[in-house]
This record gives structure tokens, C-alpha cells and sequence, in this order.
């Protein structure tokens, strides 16, 4: 219990073996490709086009002979492999990056072990059983196990319904702790007893609006496809029934008569192939996928500028954010803190020097520094804390006060720590000095809490002062002076006692031992990052815990605000909190600056701002951030000094220093959601076209459906044969997702506000594009079906060559028409290279199709003329897009002649 495990590798396998290690089961991706094929062989498309490809090869053998009649169904069965192989490959990719993710994002988390009498810190997923840790604010509980002794612990624990549980832990009523639970108050150590698969879960189970939106689409789009296809069934019986179905010969097909009972049977098949093949094509199942691959794509390359993303379906909340509000420490400013003041009484570090203090003073100084921390009792002395403000400290105790940590700790006992809390800005140990069992309590905090506890002070001669109204004035003067200079400011008091009078002196009885002005520079481009926002229509706020001088200097600095701010934009905390609600609803937005603030102001923050309809992104790091962080619709944390907390509150955690990353991440937000809405509108409008065009061919041929999928398949007698059925599903399904989807985004999404998060993913001006897009097309393909022979002078099957090459042109003119809305369209898309190529392989590929395999994809070749029309009738929504993108507003077009008259 005081030693912990051996922790040598006997030891540690012998642990892992009998109580298994703390990983979640290893995903074996071995097994999931193999799956994903299985699943792609299983769509039911790709089983009709199978199966049609089969009856291919097999009436290709009877009707040309074994060596002739078995290429073309060995071609089409091979090409749908290929189609299967590649699907799955898109598919997978997407699932081995969010592995990685999942990865880099779980195993991050450290906690603090003893194993053979040392302290050591290590990532949770090396934690044993039989393991004593040491748990402080911020850590996450690292597995199952009880508590052994501590303080004031309290945890919190997500429900899965996403509520959250404060629960007090202690050693009689509830010693109880899980895996996954965060620390928010006190401290204590833990004997682990589940790691791994036995622990007892109790995650949250979260499922994306955006992807249930998209399987909704989805869902419509296939019932569309459904009904038509009920539709042609019903017209395809009821020709059969009333005998105006004819084969190849002109014989009418019925039972009975002259027509063989096998044709018959292939009408009923192609009767029934037929329909199942429209209802099957109809439904855009790549939708989902074709996101997920966006997504993981993304957070791949954001993930190279240190940038992960923990909640990839955030993108949506991300492009609405309306007001960002961040804390200044660790956020505005760097993680790193330096001593650059210490006031000893009245007097200034830079005027006396650390040897010319009293011993005694300087005693009390070390205890104070070196023993009011929140680390391991027994951790070893030549470790500093981690919290960074008593690191920064606790390393300038050692150099300028000449604090020897080792000898300290032999020299005191701790009797009981109280850990910093951000609603009471304090913390305080109790400790018996070993050489005359004397009682000494030590505090420190923010100034204004400890000095008013404080009712003398010390000189660095050792001599102790009254604390009376004109050395209070004087102390409220130096605090000012560090405010105006940007300094935080930390306050150490000290009294000695006894264990009886401990519980009963006045806090208003400690005695001042100093001030500590420490200083972090500003993270870079803070100011132009700002201006960015508010030209992208965010709104920026500070909320701080410093007081209100320096929150105000570091607003003004950053941009927030101007020198000549106005009334009511820079307001402090208790001020906030006095507010009624219909106050405070009507000052929100006109406060720019929150100076003092408490976690709970933070939290009433954000609240208030959604209340107001804002979508809000909050920045922050330390604890007291943690409550905001999750109430916040975009929770973000910069630094990987953070607490454990504060990354389980955040959806994106970023571990770069500069802070024009924020930027990047809005832009990322946007940019992604902007391709899911232009991949989304590419497959309905393909979708649509393809079901109109589907049932117009099908119904109006006069011949029997499907004799050759029996028939209808390897003859082109239903609309689409199996090579271009292949060929659309590969580029609505691959090359549209990688054009559409991987390309970066482009800067002209932070030149426009922020979308409404409650408007829906198709919007009404997508409504009209995709009615406007389907409309068109399906005229035109009705004209060359209808009209193509006696206008285009061209036999049938050149006719639907002319059908398909459109079709097909039409698709890749769509992937390129929603970059035609961008300002500056030339500079983009010379960056857009992966976009122009994709479009330029897929004309490629078709041209190559219909002119040198045409034998296979069953197409007919197609003059100079012939294709220039499949271009022009591509590309002409494309030049009437562009043509009204460059037409000026009219509201911008001002007539000389109307100008006023100046008098």
C-alpha cells in the first residue's frame, strides 16, 4: 500500500496475464477489409449485376461456343470485382485513420504510480492491477478501484444519456471509483482493481446529426426509387398480361401459343430485374461513407499541423459558430510563465536580494513554495509540480531563493492539503515541522482573496507589521502597477499554530509572506486572427480570471476592443452575476470583455449566450474552463499541459502555439461542411436523373425487359448495361468523393457569416439548384431519346451512347459547377489540381469506353460532332452559372446622372 508493485517485467506480465492489461481489445484490420468486401459482395446491386453477369456467361457459352461465348461474362464478372475491391478500399481507408485517432487521442492521458517505493508518471494504458495512483484535479480516473486515502475528492462522471454525475468519493460511504471519471476537487490515492475489458463502462453513446440527416436523404431518395420501380413493374405486367410484350422475332410473348416456356421465363426475369435494378441504383448508399472519408481525410491533414480532432462530426457546429470566447491564459497568452516580480512586504525583489532576507522569512518561503503543491505526497523531490504556475514558481524558489526540495521534505510532515479550487482561487497545506513538532498552515492564492485574510505582513528583515488601512492602500497601489504591466499575481500568507486552534483561529489571522508577479508572453497573431473572425462574422469575448485592468490591456492588445472601448463592454464578474436574466439577455452581447470571472460565470457565459441564439466556441485549458467547455456547442483546448479534464470537455485539441490556428479550425468547419452539401447535391442530382431516365427507357421499349439477364442485361435493353452501371456507381462512389471532398478548402469561406445551425442540410437555394440541374437534364436526355435518331441522325444504340456520354459529362460539369460561385474561380482552381484532374480522367475514361472498348461497355462510337453536342449540352449549365456569378448586383450599379446635388 505504501510501496506499490514491483513493477519489474516479471512482475508486469505476470499482472497482464491474470488480470489482463488496460487496452481495449486490438482491432484487427485484417478482418474488417475482408468484411468490408463481403458487405460490398452482399449490396444487392452488385448481386443482380452478378448474377446478370453470370446468365451472360452462360447463354454467351450456348449460344458462341466455349472458346468465344465466355469472354464477355468473364469481363463483366471481373470488372465487378474490381468495382467491389475498390469500394471496399474507400471504405477501409476511412476506418484505419480513425483508428489512428482514436490511438493518438485515447492513450495521451498520464497518471501517477508508485512502484517499488517511486513515483513515476506513466500513460494510463500501463497501468496494472495491484497499481496505487495518485489522482488531482483534472486527471482522469485511469481504470476500476478504490480509494485509499485522500481529500475532499469529488469526481464526475457522463451518463450515457449524456448527463453529468458529481459524485464524493471517501473512504466509508462510497470508496467507489471507475474508469473514465474526471477529477474536479481534491486529491487521493487508489488501489486499482479492474483494468482493460473488466472495467465497468459507462460511455456515451452519441450518435452525429449530421449523419443521421444524411441517412434520412438517403432513406427518401431510395423510397423515391422504390415507387418508380413499383411503377415499371406494374406497366411491365401489365403489357405481359395483355400480350403487347414481343421478342427479337416479333412474336408476341405469353404463356401458351408459339413463345418457349424458357423465353417466357426470361421475360418474367427481366420483368422482375428490371424494376429491382431501378429501385436498387435509385439509392444513394455511398452518401454516408463518402462522408466519412471527407472526415477522416480532414482530420489527417489537420492532425500535420498538431490539430486533433476528437468528435469528428463537430464540422457542422464548427461552420455555425457565431461567437468564440476564450480564457486569456494558456489561450491568448503562452503556456510557459516567468517570475518577473516578487514583492517581499513593501519592498521590491529588484531592491533586495534573497540573501539579505531573514532566514526565518526565507524558511517559511520555501515551505509555502515547496510543500503547498498539488503532486504526489512521495514523489520524487527533484520533480516540480505540473500545474504550470507552481512550476514556474516552485523552479524560481530553486534558483533565486535557493530552495533545496530534498532537505525540505525530510524536515516536514504534511498533515492535510486543501488543493486549489477555481471557485475559491486558493489552496493551503497544514504541516508539523519535525525538529519541534510546531504547526504551521500555509495559503496561497489570488491576492485579493489572501490579503484580506492577512492581519500583518512581513518585512524581509523578519519583522512582522500591522496590516492597517495605509499599508493595505499601499498593497492595493502594487497590485494595481502589476495589473496595468500585465503581471498575475499570486499572494503567500503564513501562520503558525497548533492541531487544537487550527480549527477554530480566524482566516483573518494569517500573516503576508510576499507577492509573486509572474508574466507569459502573447501568443503570436493574436490581433490579425481576431480582425479574421470578425470579417467571417464571429464575435470574439475574453473571460478571464484576472481582474479587470489586466484583462482590459490584454482585450486592447489583442483587438477585442478599442483604447476608447464603451461603457458595458468591459465588465467583471460579481458585476455579471448581479445582473437579473432580462439584464442580462439584453447586455450579452454588447460585453466583450468578463474580467474576474468564476467557472460558474464562465458557464452562465455561454448559457446566456445560447440562450440568445448564438452557437458558441469557447477556448480554454485549466479546470475551471471544464463546465464552460462542455456547455459550449465547440469545446476547444490549446497546449498538451492542460489538464486530463480539459481534453475529455474539448472536441478539438490543439498542441500548436500559435493561435491563428483558430482559423484553420473554422475553416476546416466550414470547408468541410460546404462538401458535404455539394457531394450531397452532385448524388441527388445524379440520383434523380438516373431514376427518370431509368424508367422512360424501360417503359417505352417495346421489347420484352430483360431477355438476356437473361437478355435485357447483356443486350442493353434496360437502361444502363452492367460496364456503365459500374462506371456511375464509380463515380458517384470514388472519383466524386475525392474531387468533392479531399481538396482544401477554399478562403472564401471566411468572407461570409456563419451558416444557421437550424437551417438543414439541403437548403432552399440547393432545392432550386438540384431542381434547376434534374430538370434540364432530363429534358435533354428526353429529347435524344425520343428525337435523337431523326435529329442527330444516329441508329439506336449510337443513340444511347449519346444518352450515356451525356449523362456522364453532365456529372463531371457538376463536380466543377459549385467552384464557379468562388470570387477569385482562376487563382482557386490552379491550387485545385487533384479536382481538375479527376474531372479530366473521368471524361477521359468515358471517351476511351465508348470509342475503344465499346464491345465491352456496349456502347457505339460517336463522331467529332456527335461528341461536341454531348459537351455542349454538358457545359452549358456551367456557363449560365458562371455567366450570373459575374453579372454585378444590381443594388451595387450606380448611374453617374443620379448623383445628388451638393449645395
Amino acid at each position: 500500500m505504501e510501496n506499490g508493485v514491483r513493477g519489474d517485467r516479471t512482475d508486469i506480465d505476470s499482472r497482464r496475464k491474470t488480470f489482463g492489461s488496460n487496452l481495449l481489445p486490438e482491432y484487427n484490420l485484417r478482418k474488417t477489409f475482408r468484411r468490408l468486401v463481403l458487405e460490398a459482395i452482399r449490396d444487392p446491386m452488385i448481386a443482380v449485376l452478378f448474377i446478370c453477369a453470370v446468365l451472360s456467361l452462360c447463354f454467351g457459352i450456348e449460344k458462341h461456343g466455349l472458346r468465344q461465348g465466355w469472354q464477355e461474362g468473364l469481363t463483366k464478372i471481373l470488372a465487378i470485382l474490381v468495382v467491389v475491391i475498390v469500394s471496399s478500399s474507400g471504405k477501409f481507408w476511412p476506418i484505419t485513420q480513425c483508428l489512428e485517432f482514436s490511438v493518438i487521442s485515447s492513450y495521451i492521458p498520464e497518471t501517477d504510480v508508485v512502484r517499488s517505493s517511486k513515483w513515476q508518471r506513466i500513460p494510463i494504458c500501463r497501468v496494472l492491477v495491484g497499481d496505487i495512483v495518485f489522482l488531482k484535479p483534472g486527471d482522469q480516473v485511469p481504470a476500476d478501484g478504490l480509494f485509499i486515502d485522500g481529500c475532499s475528492l469529488n469526481t464526475e462522471m457522463t451518463k450515457t444519456d449524456g448527463q453529468i454525475d458529481r459524485i464524493e468519493v471517501d473512504a466509508h460511504e462510497n470508496p467507489f471509483l471507475f474508469f473514465g471519471s474526471t477529477v474536479v476537487d481534491g486529491y487521493a490515492r487508489m488501489l486499482v482493481t479492474g483494468v482493460g475489458k473488466n472495467v465497468k463502462h459507462h460511455g456515451i453513446s452519441l450518435r452525429g446529426s449530421l449523419i443521421d440527416e444524411l441517412k434520412i436523404i438517403t432513406s427518401i431518395v431510395g423510397k423515391s426509387g422504390k415507387t418508380v420501380a413499383l411503377l415499371t413493374f406494374m406497366v411491365f405486367l401489365v403489357r405481359f398480361l395483355t400480350g403487347k410484350l414481343h421478342d427479337d422475332n416479333g412474336k408476341r410473348v405469353s404463356f401458351g401459343g408459339e413463345t418457349r416456356i424458357g423465353d417466357v421465363l426470361a421475360v418474367i426475369v427481366g420483368i422482375v430485374a428490371t424494376p429491382t435494378m431501378i429501385a436498387l441504383t435509385s439509392t444513394p448508399e455511398d452518401l454516408v461513407s463518402a462522408v466519412r472519408t471527407c472526415l477522416a481525410y480532414s482530420m489527417k491533414r489537420l492532425m500535420k499541423i498538431q490539430i486533433l480532432v476528437r468528435e469528428p462530426l463537430i464540422c457542422h457546429k464548427v461552420a455555425s459558430v457565431t461567437t468564440v470566447c476564450m480564457n486569456k491564459t494558456g489561450t491568448l497568452t503562452m503556456d510557459s510563465m516567468e517570475v518577473t516580480k516578487f514583492w517581499q512586504g513593501l519592498n521590491s525583489i529588484e531592491e533586495v536580494q534573497h540573501n539579505l532576507i531573514a532566514p526565518s522569512v526565507l524558511e517559511l518561503l520555501h515551505q509555502g513554495i515547496g510543500l503547498n503543491t498539488t503532486q504526489p505526497p512521495s514523489r520524487s523531490s527533484s520533480s516540480s509540480p505540473i500545474n504550470s504556475t507552481e512550476k514556474t514558481i516552485f523552479e524560481w524558489a530553486v534558483k533565486q531563493l535557493g530552495m533545496d526540495v530534498e532537505s525540505l521534505k525530510k524536515s516536514c510532515t504534511i498533515l492535510e492539503i486543501n488543493p486549489f479550487n477555481s471557485k475559491n482561487r486558493q489552496s493551503g497545506v497544514l504541516i508539523s515541522k519535525n525538529g519541534d513538532n510546531t504547526i504551521h498552515v500555509h495559503r496561497k492564492g489570488a491576492p485579493e482573496v489572501i490579503i484580506p485574510m492577512c492581519s500583518h505582513y512581513y518585512e524581509s528583515t523578519g519583522n512582522v507589521k500591522v496590516m492597517n488601512k495605509g499599508s493595505l492602500a499601499l498593497f492595493e497601489q502594487i497590485l494595481a502597477g502589476m495589473a496595468e504591466n500585465g503581471f498575475r499575481c499570486i499572494a503567500f500568507a503564513h501562520r503558525k499554530t497548533s492541531i487544537r486552534d487550527y480549527f477554530t483561529f480566524s482566516r483573518q489571522q494569517l500573516i503576508l509572506l510576499g507577492l509573486v508577479g509572474l508574466t507569459n508572453s502573447r501568443r503570436s497573431g493574436t490581433r490579425g486572427t481576431v480582425e479574421d473572425c470578425r470579417r467571417a462574422g464571429i464575435n470574439v469575448k475574453l473571460i478571464t480570471g484576472d481582474n479587470k485592468v489586466t484583462a482590459t490591456i490584454m482585450a486592447t492588445k489583442c483587438g477585442i476592443i478599442e483604447p476608447d472601448y464603451q461603457p458595458g463592454e468591459v465588465i467583471d464578474g460579481e458585476e455579471f452575476r448581479k445582473f437579473s436574466s432580462e439584464e442580462r439577455m439584453a447586455k450579452i452581447e454588447n460585453i466583450c470583455v468578463l474580467a474576474r470571472a468564476t467557472p460558474d460565470d464562465k458557464l452562465l457565459m455561454v448559457q446566456s449566450l445560447k440562450q440568445k441564439g448564438h452557437v458558441v466556441a469557447f477556448i480554454g485549458r485549466g479546470i475551471g474552463d471544464a463546465q464552460a467547455l462542455r456547455e459550449a456547442n465547440v469545446g476547444l483546448c490549446f497546449g498538451t499541459q492542460g489538464a486530463e479534464i480539459v481534453k475529455a470537455c474539448s472536441a478539438i485539441v490543439m498542441s500548436c502555439k500559435d493561435f491563428p490556428f483558430i482559423i484553420d479550425i473554422l475553416t476546416w468547419g466550414r470547408g468541410i461542411y460546404d462538401s458535404v452539401q455539394i457531394y450531397t447535391q452532385f448524388l441527388l442530382i445524379a440520383s434523380f436523373v438516373a431514376l427518370v431516365i431509368d424508367f422512360v427507357m424501360a417503359v417505352s421499349s417495346s421489347e420484352p425487359p430483360g431477355l438476356s439477364a437473361v437478355v435485357a442485361v447483356s443486350t442493353g435493353k434496360i437502361p444502363f448495361p452492367v460496364f456503365q452501371l459500374l462506371w456511375m456507381k464509380l463515380i458517384a462512389g470514388t472519383l466524386a468523393v475525392l474531387a468533392l471532398n479531399i481538396e482544401k478548402p477554399s478562403q472564401d469561406v471566411m468572407r461570409r457569416p456563419p451558416r444557421n445551425m437550424k437551417e438543414p442540410l439541403i437548403t432552399a437555394q440547393m432545392r432550386k439548384k438540384i431542381g434547376a440541374q434534374a430538370l434540364y437534364q432530363i429534358a435533354i436526355f428526353l429529347v435524344i431519346h425520343f428525337k435523337g435518331k431523326s435529329l442527330f441522325n444516329v441508329n439506336d444504340k449510337e443513340k444511347d451512347s449519346l444518352v450515356l456520354s451525356t449523362y456522364i459529362l453532365c456529372q463531371a460539369f457538376n463536380i466543377f459547377n459549385p467552384r464557379l460561385l468562388e470570387k477569385n474561380i482562376f487563382e482557386e482552381m490552379q491550387k485545385k489540381k487533384l479536382l481538375l484532374s479527376i474531372i479530366g480522367l473521368i471524361i477521359s475514361i468515358q471517351f476511351i469506353m465508348v470509342e475503344l472498348l465499346n464491345g465491352f461497355s456496349e456502347t457505339a462510337r460517336l463522331g467529332f460532332g456527335q461528341w461536341g453536342l454531348c459537351i455542349a449540352f454538358s457545359a452549358a449549365p456551367s456557363m449560365v452559372t458562371w455567366f450570373v456569378r459575374c453579372i454585378p448586383p444590381l443594388g451595387n450599379f450606380k448611374f453617374p446622372m443620379l448623383k445628388p446635388k451638393i449645395d
